[in-house]
């Protein structure tokens, strides 16, 4: 047929028949259907999952009987660690993967007549090397060598760190760090190299690669920021404009007994939405202690949490809400994509406070349904949040003071309208210079300029 044919391989699930998932699997599955939306670009992709069993023209699951390996200590969807996989698990899971990688690949190209010319491997680390010994083998077969891109998604550098550091040896033993030097993935002046082009999220995480990996050249890393799905999260003023009875058919997911609707006592003049994972840099808290401040003002605040956790960080959250006794906090559990926009479209105002967020594609679907966001100043989301569209309030250790920030800038917000005066400006940037489309245009030109391939017009 002709079409320029792309194969993408996943750390991370997508998020379909009831499984949740984490950002870098929602980017993946978004991503694909952009490939696909391009003229002459085709597409395949492959995902792990333990729950999900199924197959189609342009996707595989990589079926699991246990979770998905995580980098760091939590993720929406799993708990099980590589750092608690023992040498032989690890191996394992490699061979097994190279083989039903390089089995779809032929799978598709014996189908279509056409070849693969770009491959691209979900975070800088287990995936780079499947995908380079795939490569290899196809070489030593007598195909031409595809180029390699890896995507940098930030926690996969956040392990590599830790091991770097030694300050954890429990939890982040000095181990796949230098698995990753030893298999040269990055070591580009060798000539049987793996990675030909690193994407990486945010100008922080471009500085985190090369601090783990400085062999790798600068010049070869490209600044893709994250696209986010267009398609979904929209304004909508006529949901905010009815926003309490859209909110009556929110139910909480408490971890313990049965959730209760969405009904605050006296109505609601404003709303702040929170959504991520329960993880301790996210600082959820610092936003629940916000609450309790702004909750004795005489505005009548809803806060809005969507996310979830390990059970134990699920009922340290309940449990210090309990304790600072927030009435019109609701806890709404993970949410798909289309319920989250609407979230994110009541709201007056988003409030995401984690320290050194990769990039924070969250923002930007807060953002992309017309309101303004709040957020720390450190990691991702310095290249993006502006005034025109937010706030970043002083970064500090103190989680006290970061709620008192936290309060100020919400009720500054409030107080200035921002929902009206800067969430149609909002939309539009993130529309304009985020949609994933665009992403993954300009990420295939610099893909292309930088290993001499050609992009579709």
């Amino acid at each position: 047929m002709g079409d320029r044919l792309i194969f993408q391989l996943g750390t991370n699930n997508w998020q379909r028949n009831g499984e949740f998932a984490p950002g870098s699997g929602i980017l993946h599955e978004a991503h694909h259907r952009a490939y696909n939306d391009l003229e002459g670009v085709r597409c395949y992709s492959m995902f792990p999952s333990r729950t999900q069993r199924f197959r189609s023209d342009d996707v595989r699951v990589f079926e699991l009987d246990h979770d998905i390996p995580i980098c760091e200590s939590i993720s929406p969807v799993s708990s099980y660690r590589w750092h608690a996989m023992d040498p032989d698990e690890v191996d394992a899971y490699r061979a097994r993967l190279t083989r039903e990688v390089t089995a779809f690949i032929d799978e598709v190209e014996e189908s279509t007549g056409d070849t693969f010319t770009l491959a691209i491997a979900h975070h800088a680390f287990m995936n780079t090397v499947v995908m380079r010994d795939v490569i290899r083998a196809r070489v030593d077969r007598g195909l031409p060598r595809m180029p390699l891109l890896a995507f940098a998604h930030g926690t996969e550098l956040k392990m590599f760190a830790r091991e770097q550091a030694g300050d954890d040896q429990d939890e982040f033993p000095y181990r796949f760090l230098p698995f990753m030097q030893e298999e040269k993935i990055f070591d580009y002046a060798d000539p049987d190299h793996g990675v030909d082009v690193v994407a990486s999220i945010s100008s922080e995480q471009i500085d985190a690669l090369e601090a783990v990996f400085p062999e790798f050249p600068r010049d070869r890393v490209v600044l893709s920021h994250n696209g986010y799905n267009d398609r979904v999260f929209q304004e909508a003023p006529e949901l905010y404009a009815d926003r309490e009875s859209v909110l009556r058919g929110f139910t909480t997911m408490p971890p313990d007994g049965e959730g209760v609707p969405v009904t605050p006592e006296g109505g609601i003049d404003a709303v702040v939405a929170f959504c991520g994972k329960f993880a301790d840099w996210k600082r959820l808290d610092t936003l629940l202690r916000a609450a309790a401040v702004y909750e004795k003002e005489d505005r009548r605040i809803v806060t809005l949490v969507a996310g979830s956790g390990p059970l134990e960080q699920q009922r340290a959250m309940h449990a210090l809400a309990a304790e600072l006794d927030l009435e019109r906090t609701y806890f709404l559990g993970p949410r798909q994509q289309e319920e989250l926009a609407t979230i994110f479209a009541v709201a007056d105002v988003g409030v995401f406070p984690s320290y050194r967020e990769p990039f924070g594609l969250v923002f930007l679907e807060c953002m992309a349904c017309g309101t303004p966001v709040i957020g720390a100043d450190s990691g991702g989301p310095r290249d993006f949040v502006t005034d025109e569209v937010g706030v970043l309030v002083p970064e500090t250790d103190d989680h006290a003071a970061l709620a008192d920030s936290l309060v100020a800038a919400i009720d500054r917000a409030l107080d200035e309208g921002w929902k009206q005066a800067r969430g149609p400006g909002a939309a539009a940037y993130a529309r304009e210079r985020f949609s994933v489309v665009r992403q993954v245009s300009d990420l295939l030109r610099e893909v292309d300029r930088l290993t001499g391939g050609d992009h579709p017009s």
